[in-house]
């Protein structure tokens, strides 16, 4: 009976022994499942994290290159507009350099047009024989058939001989400077480019307040003349007549003051502007006063 006590009391003893173990196991594998847990967790969040950080970087990686394609294709029609700037501005410069005002290279040498018979011009003695002064008088160039010295008939006109005197006077001509605004003498040198005497100067310096000092050769001064008054007999009372007449007139009128043997070349000046002093305050007034 005792045994059996024995044996009773040992199973209880190793069923609860058991139950313990049990105890102890199940509860190991509950941390072990939790720390599982936990470190999945922290790994699947952290994979998260990484994967939205590569989003974000891929994002603004995205951004980056759209915004490089942009401007870069502002950049290549920046290129292309200042491409079709210079080319426009290469065009004008071409243009301007075909102008004649700056035509430096000399025109291929021309065979000098044949002049009219001395006896159509006058005795060459009367022409540059004078002892005074050189100076050529109308008569001079009238053809004189009846051989009293300038009363016979007369084929060219009053204005025509003067004409012919201005330009013999300016075959004389060392040089002459025209001081005008540069408008005016960009209209002076469109007229004049035409005519086979003319030779655009390269002696075009600024005189400031938008003048400018063009330095003419007698021969360029007849080509000169000769456009200028074909330009003006060609037009009537308009803003080309009034220039090539002007110029012409003032010209002339410089060219009548010259004489042989000057020493100080020719200036002709476009400048007309109003007296400094009020009217009725003048020179006379005050010394009269």
């Amino acid at each position: 009976m005792a045994r059996n006590n024995d044996l009773t009391a040992a199973l209880r003893d190793t069923r609860e022994a058991l139950g313990n173990e049990i105890t102890e196991l199940g509860r190991r594998l509950d941390d072990s499942r939790r720390e599982v847990l936990d470190h999945l967790t922290t790994e699947v969040e952290s994979l998260r994290a990484d994967s939205r950080e590569t989003r974000s970087r891929t994002s603004r990686s995205a951004a980056v290159t759209e915004e490089s394609r942009e401007t870069l294709s502002a950049l290549r029609q920046e290129v292309s507009e200042v491409r079709q700037s210079l080319a426009a501005l290469q065009d004008s410069l071409d243009a301007l350099a075909r102008h004649p005002v700056f035509h430096t290279e000399p025109p291929a040498l021309q065979e000098p047009p044949p002049f009219p018979p001395l006896q159509s011009l006058g005795d060459e003695e009367d022409l540059t024989g004078h002892e005074d002064d050189d100076e050529v008088t109308p008569d001079d160039l009238f053809d004189d058939d009846s051989g009293t010295g300038g009363t016979g008939t007369q084929h060219e006109t009053t204005e025509d001989v003067d004409h012919g005197v201005l330009l013999l006077k300016a075959a004389r001509t060392g040089t002459v400077a025209l001081v005008c605004h540069r408008e005016s003498w960009e209209f002076v040198a469109g007229c004049a480019a035409d005519n086979e005497h003319f030779r655009a100067t390269a002696e075009v310096s600024d005189e400031g307040g938008g003048k400018v000092r063009a330095v003419l050769s007698g021969r360029s001064l007849i080509g000169t003349l000769i456009a200028l008054r074909q330009t003006r007999d060609t037009r009537h009372l308009d803003g080309t007549w009034a220039m090539a007449g002007a110029f012409y007139s003032r010209i002339a009128e410089g060219l009548r003051t010259t004489v042989r043997g000057g020493n100080r070349p020719l200036t002709v000046v476009f400048d007309d502007g109003v007296n400094d002093t009020e009217p009725g305050t003048g020179p006379a007034e005050e010394d009269g006063a």
